[in-house]
């Protein structure tokens, strides 16, 4: 597990840690901008704790927003999740014909 540090700058999509098992390679990439203020040492241990309890003790980081506003609308939320979904379910099947 590669964690971002505490009070590094963070660019909204910037790739800023990555988890990694014997066969994959997962990057963490930030939903919004700003500056990391706390990240959860825990995982160092113990990275299963991102799937076991990803909204309690699974956390992975804490970022103060530069540009809260302005980066929620670029994320997708709502209404809109469940047809982004299906579309990357489309584009996935499509790449396996």
């Amino acid at each position: 597990m590669d964690l971002p540090f505490e009070g590094d700058e963070v660019a909204q999509g910037e790739t800023c840690g990555k988890i990694q098992s014997a066969k994959w390679v997962g990057k963490f990439v930030s939903p919004i901008s700003g500056e990391i203020i706390e990240v959860n040492e825990e995982l160092e241990d113990d990275c299963t704790l991102i799937n076991k309890d990803p909204y309690g003790k699974g956390w992975i980081m804490l970022v103060k927003p530069t540009s809260l506003e302005k980066d929620l609308e670029s994320l997708i939320h709502g209404d809109g999740v469940e047809p982004w979904i299906m579309k990357k379910i489309e584009e996935a099947e499509e790449k396996k014909k």
